[in-house]
This record gives C-alpha cells, structure tokens and sequence, in this order.
C-alpha cells in the first residue's frame, strides 16, 4: 500500500499504460480518477474491476487540449476524491505526420493534446501541490522525442517539447516539495498498435522494430511501465526531480 489515500488523477487513464497505471496505483491504496478523452463509458470500464476488487476509484472525461475541461475536471475530481497529491498526464494522440501531408489540424491535434494538455493540467495542480506542501508529476515523453522519426515529425517535437517541460516544471515546483519527472516509453503492446503487432501488412515494420531493440523485444508490457511510474510517484524517488526515463528495449542507445 504504497499510496494509501492518495489522490491521484491519470489522463489517459481509460485504455493501455494509462489503465495499467489506474489498475496499480489502486492496488498500491490510492483513490483513483479514471481520465478519458471524451466518452466517460471508456473510464468506467477501468474503474469497475478496480472498484470490485475493493479499492476505490472513479470516472471521469476531459478533453486537456480544451483549457476550460481542465479547470472544471481538478473542481470535479477534487470534489468528488480530495485534493489531487498524484498527477499522470498519460493523454496523447499518436498518428504519422510526414512532411508535405500534414495538415494543420493534425500538427493542433497532436501538440495541443500531448504538450499543451499536460502543460496545462500542470498548470492546474501544480499550484494546488504548492498550498498542500507537496506532490508527483508524472508527465510522458517518448522515444521518438529522443531520436528522429521521418513519419512522426509533430509527435516526436511535441514529446521532446514534454521532456524539456519536465525539466523547467521541477526547477519551479521542487523547492516546494513536489517531484515532477518523466517517463519515454518506446514500442509498448497497447490497443494502439494492435494493427502493427497482429497484422500480416505490418510483418516488416515488426521486423524493423525487434531488430532496433537491443533486448531483442520488440514491444514493451504497459504493466512494465505502469511499474515505473508507481516508482516515480512512491517516497523511493524522492530525489529525482526533472528526469526522463527512457523504457525502449535499448533502441536509442546504439547497435
């Protein structure tokens, strides 16, 4: 019971390693809020089996490219849980953006979800955390931040833009208590890629994506990084503040 009566709220909570993180941290003794995108009915699909299992959590929608849905889901979450101690802002959108076929509603889509929503919900918390003396942020990067990707330019800037945030975000909010890192997960096994992990079409790309790994693993478990951040979040990381951990099977290191 690492986080016994903690609150904590996960954006992207409703699908992959966002419900993995939902699912442990319950375990671990927090309340948790369930975060989907748009449709609440995703969310509760995670929160039933937590909620069956004994612990406590809750659902919840917000769209974090819109700033009004933030503020009125940290009032709704703070109302209906306490005040938020634990943030995760796991919501993205992930979708290839190559150069010359990129319209501009697709590079909005992905910055002002992936950077500009977890800019904000900081934005929201952080402050809270300063009053309540404390708090962890766990903000997400990705691999393709770290290392070029022809067919995911806007992606791989907004996460690297997420990464630098980590940085600023704990130069402001470590003084007052509070841990604010990073996860950059590479290739992991969610519904997203289901296609590139099952499909014959994709065969190739599968191949290109094991032989890149140095672990030989082509794909990561969300439960693997969903253990990292329940480590980023537990009283053992307290002196981390501003890092980004990279989970990709040793991709970026080299060969």
């Amino acid at each position: 019971m690492k986080l016994k009566d903690k609150v904590a709220l996960v954006t992207g909570g409703s699908s992959g390693i966002g419900a993995e993180i939902c699912a442990l941290f319950a375990h671990e003794g927090a309340k948790v809020a369930v975060v989907a995108s748009r449709d609440v009915g995703k969310a509760q699909t995670v929160v039933d089996p937590i909620v069956a299992d004994g612990a406590t959590a809750q659902a919840f929608a917000c769209d974090v490219s819109d700033i009004g849905q933030i503020e009125q889901l940290v009032a709704d979450v703070t109302a209906a849980l306490g005040p938020v101690d634990i943030l995760v802002n796991g919501a993205g959108v992930f979708y290839p953006t190559k150069l010359g076929e990129t319209p501009e509603e697709n590079f909005d889509d992905i910055v002002d979800t992936c950077l500009k929503g977890s800019f904000f919900m900081c934005n929201a918390i952080g402050p809270r955390m300063v009053e309540q003396g404390g708090g962890k942020i766990v903000n997400f990067g990705s691999a393709a931040g770290i290392q070029g990707r022809s067919a995911y330019i806007v992606y791989g800037a907004a996460k690297a833009g997420v990464m630098q945030m980590t940085r600023s975000l704990a130069c402001a909010l470590a003084p007052h208590g509070i841990n604010v890192n990073c996860i950059a997960p590479g290739n992991t096994a969610t519904p997203m890629n289901e296609n590139v992990r099952t499909e014959d079409a994709y065969a190739e790309t599968r191949e290109i994506i094991k032989k890149r790994a140095l672990s030989g693993r082509g794909f990561s478990e969300p439960g693997e990084i969903a253990a990292m951040a329940l480590f980023l979040v537990s009283d053992a990381a307290r002196p981390m503040h501003g890092e980004t951990v990279v989970m990709d099977e040793g991709a970026n290191i080299g060969f």
